[in-house]
């Protein structure tokens, strides 16, 4: 038996306990909800798991690493309060490389979005798995977790050190528990973070510029009219959403990374949350007051953080003067969660090429090596620890929204390819495969 054999069996083995290690996850809720999070449950899960196999799992509270308040890339305001990091190492014999498995337990919230799946079900349709968290990402981590576990009960003697880790607190732009892990553990040869992507590499990986806008009107709906013309958030949300192009126009203008050509919108603008006044009988027939728009600007790779929101900032100073009668109070913009950078490593590095080279042997297809379409905490690694990481995940979607989904059969291949690689990356001496 061979590597590619040898992991080829290992995942045949363990499919029915990774099916059931996932559903047991998708039905343990993890929500984030900023300042808090629920994710407690989920990490003692999967703690125990590892424990009952004999293997130690450490749980801690990231706020409690050392220099992890102190550091400059800490966003404050989070509650880590029963919110615990989880980590586990297989110590390897000497001579290969280590390697970081890791991704997040926390889900964003279930918000109102109507689902026609359980969201805390697990249910399985036509191949697919239906939860919140499924694709983003509970499913991949515990398919990781049971392959980490069954790498250790099988006894392969790896060369290079492998680690489990699952960080809490990701969603919304958390970070910090990924800052916290390295801090306390170290950096390591590489890691992977197994966000969804289809069974694509992504050495690359967006950012964001993620902007509060509030509008302010004056006087009620009864005194229109009467003494000229007044602010009107609604007016104004308006104005702000139909000069939008103006801003796409800008951001369109940059150089496009090579890994981002394949994109219709490579600098894409989303807004995400639109709110005036409210609705329904119990909110009065008025003016809003106020009324709020949330942007996120996707940046990519050379993108700095002030020159982003110099554009933003000049670009919504031009709309309202043009508009002056309609703002005569100008809207207040601010942060609404952390710069998320972007960030990328060399395509042409053995992280990517090794990788891609054993997801070929599993599928039989080339594999697609590009950037992601979305943010995540991969950055840190890069840009704080200077450690090579990829993102690497099975098929999925719905992320973020009604009847979010995992693609099993790609689950499969994810944790087969992830086995030849960690075999490949870490080290093994060929007699252990005799």
């Amino acid at each position: 038996m061979d590597r590619r054999a040898f992991a080829k069996d290992l995942v045949a083995r363990y499919r029915d306990e990774m099916i059931q290690v996932m559903t047991d996850l998708l039905r343990i809720p993890s929500e984030n909800k900023p300042p808090i999070g629920y994710e407690k449950a989920a990490q003692e899960y999967m703690a125990d798991y590892l424990r009952r196999a004999g293997l130690e799992a450490a749980l801690y509270q990231p706020d409690q690493v050392e220099g992890f308040l102190e550091h400059p890339d800490y966003w404050p305001g989070r509650d880590y309060t029963d919110r615990p990091n989880l980590c586990s190492t297989l110590e390897g014999r000497g001579g290969g490389q280590s390697l970081l498995l890791t991704g997040h337990s926390d889900t964003v919230v279930l918000g109102e979005n109507v689902w026609s799946k359980p969201p805390f079900g697990a249910e399985i349709h036509e191949g697919k798995m239906y939860g919140l968290g499924a694709s983003d990402m509970k499913s991949q981590m515990g398919a990781m977790l049971v392959l980490f576990k069954a790498l250790a009960e099988q006894k392969v003697p790896l060369r290079g050190t492998l680690t489990y880790e699952c960080v809490v607190d990701e969603e919304e732009a958390g970070v910090n528990a990924t800052i916290a892990g390295r801090l306390r553990d170290g950096p390591m040869d590489a890691a992977i973070v197994a966000e969804a992507s289809g069974l694509d590499i992504y050495p690359s990986v967006r950012g964001a510029l993620i902007l509060n806008f509030l509008f302010k009107s004056e006087g009620t709906w009864l005194e229109t009219g009467m003494e000229g013309k007044q602010a009107d958030a609604v007016e104004q949300i308006g104005i702000f959403l139909a000069h939008l192009d103006g801003l796409r126009e800008v951001r369109r203008s940059h150089p496009v990374p090579d890994m981002y050509r394949s994109y219709a919108d490579p600098y894409s603008l989303t807004i995400t949350k639109v709110y005036a006044g409210g609705w329904g009988s119990e909110v009065p027939i008025a003016v809003p007051p106020d009324g709020r728009i949330q942007l996120i600007v996707e940046t990519l790779p050379g993108d700095e953080e002030a020159s982003v929101l110099k554009e933003v900032e000049d670009w919504l100073a031009s709309v309202v003067d043009r508009h002056k009668d309609a703002f005569p109070i100008r809207p207040h913009m601010e942060y609404g969660l952390r710069w998320m950078y972007p960030t990328e490593i060399d395509p042409a590095h053995p992280l990517v090429t090794t990788l891609a080279n054993c997801v070929t042997q599993v599928t039989g297809q080339p594999t697609g090596v590009k950037g992601a379409p979305y943010q995540c905490d991969i950055w840190a690694h890069h840009r704080t620890f200077n450690m090579p990481a990829v993102v690497f995940g099975p098929a999925g979607g719905n992320s973020h929204a009604a009847d979010e989904w995992i693609e099993l059969e790609s689950v499969f291949a994810f944790t087969e390819s992830l086995a030849l690689f960690t075999l490949e990356w870490c080290g093994v001496d060929d007699e252990y495969f005799d």
